[in-house]
């Protein structure tokens, strides 16, 4: 987590009602095993070419990169937008993984809820803070399906499943064959209700079966 930095300005004001977003968090699996291989040139080529696919990957699927601190967070106006961006996430890493002999796998984490926003002051952002904080219930939510995703699994919330699954043409011929499962009802730690665990991937790539 960012450290807590002490200042005089005070940050913006948190957005007066809450939004309603699509809440999309990724990590890269074995990312300390990855660094080792690399070694610390090879870990810095390897994550400028990340960051140039995610840039991109941003562009293509209208999301705002909220913090790449551990892995990644974004927010996106719909969840078909969301899981287009990890699909291609997945496959673009992968892709620059076996350039270098070596397996990339990544995990996501997809919800639907309301979030509060705010900007940090000048000040903030330059002693090392987030340009902008996100907050929510839906984060932690978010966060509990990422933790949970095996490595090459998109899992998605009982909210964000059903409006991803109706958009899926919009994929492309890839929407077609994806695959959607449910892996039944879950209990998060901090969260009151049990919640509804749905996996989306395709065939050969996600692994289609229970966290």
């Amino acid at each position: 987590m960012d450290d807590v930095v002490t200042i005089e300005q005070e940050p913006q004001a948190a957005s007066a009602a809450p939004q309603l977003r699509t809440i999309l968090l990724t990590d890269i699996c074995d990312s300390t095993t990855l660094v080792e291989q690399l070694g610390d040139g090879g870990t810095a080529q390897f994550f400028r070419e990340h960051d140039r696919l995610v840039l991109r990957l941003q562009q293509q699927w209208r999301g705002r990169l909220i913090d790449r601190s551990d892995g990644l967070l974004l927010l996106f106006e719909r969840p078909i937008d969301g899981l287009g961006f990890a699909l291609d996430y997945g496959r673009g890493l992968d892709e620059i993984g076996k350039l270098r002999h070596l397996r990339v796998r990544t995990r996501a984490g997809l919800h639907v809820g309301e979030v509060l926003t705010w900007r940090n002051s000048d000040e903030a952002v330059r002693l090392g803070a987030k340009p902008v904080e996100v907050e929510g219930l839906a984060k932690p939510i978010a966060a509990r399906l990422m933790s949970i995703a095996r490595p090459g699994q998109v899992l998605m919330s009982a909210v964000a499943e059903p409006l991803a699954h109706r958009a899926a043409r919009e994929l492309g011929e890839r929407g077609q064959h994806l695959i959607w499962k449910s892996h039944g009802s879950w209990r998060f730690k901090g969260v009151v209700e049990r919640q509804q665990i749905f996996e989306v991937g395709e065939p050969g790539v996600a692994p289609l079966r229970a966290p």
